[in-house]
């Protein structure tokens, strides 16, 4: 179930309900192998979305040809003479902390701010990390911006999948030549091995 609007970043974490944080589910074992092949054959493509601390970036590969693997493309504002096959890990939140960009088109914008104005901007980067070193991990658990301000960790990390998301699915529909709707796709999140569980529900829920 998709509960992330794909036409708009309206703050897609504050409709969740239970601030608290239960132990993974094991919702990928099907007892009837029959039904799960019938799901399996839905989706047209299988997208990964790689989060990482420093960069991040997805590939995707069609059900019809699995053993070929396309990285996305190319970002806008990459640096010259760097082959941009993923994305600072960087987010931007306008003064009335609306999503604005992410990415390289974040740390630009941002630091091409005036001084006066920056401060008034809400810009996050290698804010993973918060999500392994916070040992009371919850819901409820903020980030703090580099201007100083908090803002509800789940809210960033919905707001920056929103955007790969998005991103995917522009790609897919521009090579297709026709719009990809979210339910031909198979979604995938990788998380560190090391990472402990309230860490990976987390990123479950702000993909939720």
């Amino acid at each position: 179930v998709d509960a992330v609007s794909t036409s708009a970043y309206s703050s897609p974490a504050k409709s969740l309900g239970d601030p608290g944080i239960t132990p993974l589910s094991p919702s990928h074992i099907v007892k009837d192998s029959d039904a799960n092949d019938a799901v399996e054959q839905l989706f047209l493509v299988v997208v990964a979305i790689d989060f990482g601390t420093t960069s991040s970036g997805y590939a995707y590969s069609f059900t019809k040809e699995p053993e070929c693997i396309h990285v996305m493309r190319r970002w806008e504002g990459g640096d010259p003479g760097v082959s941009n096959q993923k994305t600072p890990t960087t987010i931007l939140l306008t003064p009335e902390r609306k999503f604005h960009s992410f990415g390289y088109a974040a740390r630009d914008f941002y630091h091409d701010l005036d001084p006066t104005e920056s401060k008034h901007w809400l810009y996050f980067e290698k804010f993973k990390m918060k999500l392994h070193t916070t040992g009371n991990l919850s819901m409820e658990t903020d980030l703090t911006a580099a201007n100083g301000k908090k803002v509800k960790a789940l809210e960033i990390f919905a707001y920056a999948l929103q955007f790969f998301k998005e991103q995917a699915l522009k790609e897919l529909s521009d090579q297709g030549g026709s719009d990809f709707e979210n339910t031909e796709v198979r979604w995938v999140i990788t998380v560190p091995a090391i990472w402990k569980q309230p860490a990976k529900q987390f990123m479950r829920q702000a993909a939720y």
